[in-house]
């Protein structure tokens, strides 16, 4: 690819080709094996380039790739009923583990990322709340469901959702934390209800 051509494209092509890339080498090499130069040169853009889309590098691209395959793959839910809220979460954190599932190879990543670069959770915590649907969802619910006031129903949908999230990891990583991803779903559904009604009350 000669060079006018990528002066045509634009930052956000040239991030999709980035990430593209690192994403197919992360299934070659694995990715402790992985080097920014193998990016570069694979997708034909200049390190400097990648450094200056993605200032920590693979982290960085990886925690983008991360946003990217949760949120397409995140299916649209009906509204929220506050009459059935226990069937709406159920459907919710189902929808969330069969997300991981699904992209479990990226969460293996993340995982190494988060244990190599404690400093980035914080960060990720931000960018996840503004960009996934499924946070929306809980805080859409967090307020339905009486908590109103925007810094305690903030941080409500924080805690709920990162929690859900965590035991989801823990799930399919590590260690069953139940017996069936249905009665995983039922039990953090049960937990959430009544913490935001503790909360709400």
């Amino acid at each position: 690819m000669n060079s006018q051509s990528r002066k045509r494209r634009t930052k956000k092509e040239n991030m999709d080709i980035i990430k593209r890339v690192a994403f197919q080498l992360l299934k070659e090499k694995g990715y402790v094996n992985l080097s920014i130069n193998d990016i570069a040169d694979m997708s034909s853009i200049n390190i400097s380039q990648v450094y200056r889309y993605f200032p920590n590098g693979k982290p960085d691209i990886f925690l983008s790739l991360g946003v990217d395959f949760f949120e397409t793959s995140a299916p649209k839910l009906e509204s929220i009923d506050l009459n059935r809220p226990r069937e709406f979460l159920y459907s919710l954190v189902m929808s969330l583990i069969n997300t991981h599932r699904a992209n479990r190879l990226i969460l293996q990543v993340l995982k190494i990322v988060f244990l190599s670069y404690p400093e980035l959770l914080k960060g990720d915590k931000d960018l996840f709340r503004l960009s996934l649907s499924e946070f929306k969802y809980f805080d859409t619910l967090v307020e339905q469901l009486g908590v109103v006031e925007p810094q305690k129903r903030v941080a409500t949908t924080q805690f709920v959702f990162h929690l859900v999230d965590s035991m989801i990891h823990r799930h399919i990583l590590e260690t069953d934390v139940a017996e069936t991803d249905e009665v995983l779903a039922h039990l953090l559904s049960n937990i959430v209800v009544k913490h935001i009604d503790s909360i709400a009350k």
